[in-house]
């Protein structure tokens, strides 16, 4: 069995390949470890160098769009030596799920359509007149891998096979870790009540609610102190007095922040994209067996809805300071540790979905 994986190097400011980062690295990683052959080809929309690089038994290659690299690698014969091929993968977007789609035919291989965001929504997309490319794509897929329960629950009558694949976590960089030493390696006093937040910054993910709530506590105690690290968008603020910004921290530092809080907030409003979504990092909050506040957002709630029944009042209203500063007062106090009762690491999800296809 060979399997090609298409999938965009760079997506929610993470570089695929050099962070091997999510499911685009993560789900052909344990393939190839497996046994199963496996190439990963990367479409790159920011850089202009073509990289070749190899992760024991998984070849990878990255094509710029820049300067045409992925054209001449598509068009004269890149992947005309794969006609074992048995399986093509696409992810990142529905321009990649359509190459994915093409080579697949051409290759007489079976077509698998990643959904891993609601991607109609993605501000590069255009729909033409009378015809919806994301849906043409998701019926002529053999099999549709959704990232969201929600997403996939919302195209069941558009896929003829759908299979929920949740995000991940690497398992190596997302676990328990001493807070004394994460705190001296990011300048955080033993002293500091620290709540953190990691991640796409923006405005649809309540960061604006999150500092005014930061706010509102600091008024009774001036010791607590928000940390942030992620790629800041648009006009967003993320300055302010006990907001300590970290900016976007490469990957594998981001759980030495994370270990630093005694309490990890998700803010998360209510908005078409982020409610079909299911965010990397809940999963990621889960294993550093930290507590938790999160907002009653469908991203959360669909996705992990035993978890959120356990965090009980320190679930808050979306899009409500007021109320998210209350929940984060409770759990400072309480620091109650909810811990996920199945596993959600990468190997897990590759295996379990090489099983289920089979591949």
């Amino acid at each position: 069995m060979s399997v090609l994986f298409i999938g965009k190097r760079f997506y929610t400011n993470r570089d695929a390949l050099r962070e091997k980062y999510g499911r685009i690295y993560q789900l052909p990683r344990y393939w190839a470890r497996s046994g199963i052959k496996t190439q990963l080809w990367l479409v790159d929309y920011h850089s202009h160098d073509t990289v070749r690089a190899s992760d024991d038994s998984l070849d990878v290659i990255s094509t710029p769009v820049r300067n045409l690299a992925l054209f001449k690698h598509w068009f004269f014969g890149g992947y005309a030596q794969e006609k074992g091929v048995d399986t093509v993968v696409a992810s990142g977007d529905c321009y990649i799920g359509w190459m994915g789609w093409r080579i697949a035919r051409k290759l007489g291989a079976r077509f698998m359509f990643d959904v891993y965001d609601k991607y109609d929504e993605f501000a590069g997309y255009r729909s033409l007149p009378g015809f919806d490319l994301f849906r043409y794509l998701m019926r002529k897929a053999d099999a549709n891998l959704f990232a969201s329960r929600a997403l996939m629950d919302h195209y069941s009558d558009v896929a003829k096979s759908s299979l929920l694949v949740p995000n991940g976590i690497d398992e190596d960089l997302f676990r328990p870790r001493s807070s004394t030493e994460s705190r001296a390696a990011m300048g955080l006093t033993p002293e500091q009540k620290v709540i953190g937040y990691f991640g796409s910054l923006t405005e649809d993910r309540g960061i604006s609610d999150l500092i005014r709530a930061i706010a509102i506590l600091r008024e009774r105690d001036g010791s607590v102190v928000l940390l942030l690290a992620g790629k800041r968008e648009g006009t967003l603020q993320v300055v302010g007095n006990g907001v300590v910004y970290l900016g976007n921290l490469p990957f594998e530092r981001v759980p030495t922040a994370m270990a630093c809080c005694d309490v990890l907030a998700l803010p998360y409003r209510r908005s078409p994209f982020l409610d079909m979504a299911s965010s990397c990092k809940i999963a990621e909050y889960l294993a550093m067996e930290l507590p938790i506040v999160a907002t009653s957002s469908p991203n959360i709630v669909t996705n992990f809805p035993e978890e959120v029944t356990r965090l009980g009042e320190f679930i808050a209203k979306p899009s409500d300071a007021a109320d998210l500063a209350r929940a984060l007062r409770a759990q400072l106090q309480a620091k109650v540790v909810i811990r996920q009762r199945r596993s959600t690491t990468w190997k897990v999800i590759a295996d379990a979905l090489a099983h289920e296809l089979p591949l």
